[in-house]
């Protein structure tokens, strides 16, 4: 890549330069930052390309995971994007990598150690298609997940854009209560810290009285006789037999949200630890890199 990057991303960013220069203005000298490299934002470009990718065939998708607790205010470390797309269409989205019109530019890879990968993260991710770009210079990996995994309807009407590179995701209230049932509360915790969530919201917006489903319930059988989870035993991927109070999982992680601020944020200024009292809605920060 030219040092100073792609001709289009200096385009594309050269449009918020102004809106940038208004922000930095009305912080401390001592805060200000310089307009913004293009070269660090790499992984939101490479995300925007398979997304049009995708929606030139017809496919709806969202990013989810780890990259959209990032557009949620978690600041997440992410080198690996999570696509969601219909389960009915997750076939044909994964032949346009793998035989398609994209099949030179990505390979399909398994993972280092996609055993251990299973084991620690308690998922089904070692069975979904992925990917690795060619021709970059650095490790770019992606996932096409299918909506059934997410227990949402992949579709425009539940999905919002970033402002700077327009990356879809998930609409608050859906990836909310996917992690909610999917009992993720790891994630879901940080969303409730990068949002400062509270329990009215959630009553407004959260369906706590449905029963969830076990992650394996509605999965093809090819995938429940996949010789991982032979080796590993299904367990690993079933959630906790019996009723879930979802209301006081949730209620438990907004009530404990000053307690996960850490020692290094002065005292009284944080009501999370990713939220200084008084802070914006981090979606309507300047950000290139959702």
């Amino acid at each position: 890549m030219d040092p100073a990057g792609t001709l289009k991303q200096q385009q594309d960013l050269e449009i918020w330069r102004e809106p940038w220069e208004k922000e930095m203005a009305k912080l401390p000298p001592d805060l200000r930052r310089p307009f913004l490299d293009p070269r660090p934002f790499n992984i939101a470009t490479h995300a925007r390309k398979i997304i049009d990718l995708l929606e030139e065939h017809g496919i709806p998708c969202c990013v989810t995971g780890t990259k959209a607790l990032c557009y949620y205010g978690a600041p997440r470390i992410c080198s690996t994007l999570e696509f969601c797309v219909p389960t009915e269409q997750l076939a044909t989205a994964d032949y346009i990598f793998s035989s398609g019109p994209a099949k030179e530019n990505y390979t399909a890879w398994k993972g280092r150690q996609p055993g251990a990968e299973a084991w620690v993260s308690g998922s089904l991710y070692h069975t979904f298609p992925r990917y690795r770009l060619n021709h970059d210079g650095h490790l770019f990996g992606f996932y096409l997940v299918p909506s059934i995994d997410w227990r949402f309807d992949c579709a425009p009407e539940n999905f919002e854009y970033s402002a700077q590179k327009h990356i879809p995701y998930p609409k608050l209230n859906l990836f909310a209560q996917s992690l909610l049932e999917r009992q993720d509360t790891g994630d879901l915790q940080d969303l409730v810290d990068g949002m400062d969530l509270t329990e009215e919201w959630g009553e407004g917006n959260l369906k706590f009285d449905d029963p969830g489903t076990e992650i394996r319930e509605a999965t093809p059988q090819e995938v429940k006789d996949d010789p991982i989870n032979v080796m590993f035993g299904t367990e690993v991927y079933e959630l906790p037999e019996g009723p879930t109070d979802f209301r006081e999982v949730f209620a438990r992680l907004v009530r404990t949200k000053s307690r996960r601020i850490g020692l290094e944020s002065p005292p009284g200024l944080y009501d999370t630890k990713y939220r200084a009292k008084d802070s914006p809605d981090p979606r309507t920060r300047i950000r290139f890199h959702v």
